[in-house]
């Protein structure tokens, strides 16, 4: 018995369809004759899709096509798991979600170059119906993405599992996992491959981290040897609330500020702005911050997975640094 999605959009593709299951290779002549010729993209064995509709797809929609040709080769459903879970329950992925579809099986299958089986016994509350797709619940994808992935991919997308604050429509974003609920149920997985690298990821993931790059820029911070930073911290001023600051450091009087590509083109950010309004409204805000005697600092989505440019920017604010991952970071595990 699985529970259901059914409030998700899911953006599936018109794909041409030629085969299924296990039979042979059944293309018509006009099929291949335009795949050859560039009129077709090939998605798989017997499964295309129009190549402008597919440029104008973005990673998450191209990896669910791929779902969707990897299941029409399957008699049966597909649970998928791991990344094309997280796919279809919209984390963002700090990279590319890539060709390769990843799949569960409670027995061990030989994976090709389009899937990847995973050898895992789900339990029935840990498989949901989403969009006509099989996948493991928000729950178990996390949990798995963070046994698996390296750390600041992991770290990206659990802390937007786990995120209370939605500026999304909910129709479009998986239901928020409770952080602490994830790090009880990672204990089931104590002894076994991943526990650790789970544990890690799971005691640092933050509820307040309020989009991908704020993630990462925390995550280079602690890899760095910055302090800990205190996360949306609202800022005051004689006439009220300013606004709140993506990052604080309290000791240092300093604020940090991640400026993502999303807050000045995106409708769920802009609600109807000028692009030259908004940035007439942040640095209104900005010198208002600064006003109170917090000094600033502000980087972007290069210099958040450039080591050496986000240390230059946080020391030249004022923060101090030591050479190696402060051990004052709350990411003490059990």
């Amino acid at each position: 018995m699985t529970d259901s999605l059914r409030h998700l959009r899911i953006p599936r593709q018109s794909l041409l369809l030629t085969t299924r299951g296990d039979g042979l290779d059944n293309t018509s002549r006009a099929v291949r004759y335009q795949h050859e010729r560039g009129m077709l993209r090939r998605l798989g064995r017997g499964a295309y899709i129009d190549p402008e509709a597919w440029n104008a797809l973005d990673d998450r929609s191209k990896h669910i096509a791929f779902m969707q040709a990897a299941q029409s080769r399957h008699r049966s459903p597909l649970i998928f798991c791991c990344d094309s879970a997280a796919a279809l329950l919209n984390y963002p992925a700090y990279g590319y979600y890539g060709s390769v579809v990843h799949a569960a099986s409670p027995t061990p299958r030989r994976s090709t170059p389009q899937l990847r089986w995973h050898q895992s016994k789900l339990s029935d509350d840990e498989i949901i119906e989403c969009g006509g797709f099989l996948i493991t619940s928000p729950m178990r994808t996390l949990l798995d993405i963070a046994r698996t992935t390296r750390f600041g991919r992991a770290v990206g997308i659990v802390d937007s599992g786990v995120r209370t604050r939605r500026r999304l429509d909910e129709r479009v974003y998986a239901p928020r996992v409770d952080l602490e609920e994830l790090r009880e149920r990672n204990l089931e997985f104590t002894g076994k491959h991943g526990f650790a690298r789970a544990e890690t990821v799971l005691h640092f993931a933050r509820d307040g981290a309020d989009s991908l790059g704020e993630s990462i820029s925390r995550v280079q911070e602690y890899l760095l040897g910055f302090p800990e930073p205190e996360l949306q911290v609202a800022v005051f001023d004689n006439d009220g609330l300013i606004g709140e600051a993506d990052q604080a450091w309290p000791t240092f009087r300093l604020l940090g500020e991640f400026d993502g590509r999303a807050k000045y083109t995106r409708d769920v950010y802009t609600h109807g702005r000028s692009i030259a309004d908004i940035v007439f409204d942040e640095k209104v805000r900005e010198d208002r911050m600064r006003a109170t005697g917090e000094g600033m600092a502000r980087w972007l989505w290069d210099d958040a997975h450039r080591a050496n440019r986000l240390a230059q920017i946080l020391v030249t604010a004022g923060l101090p640094r030591e050479p190696r991952p402060r051990a004052d970071w709350r990411i003490t595990r059990r």
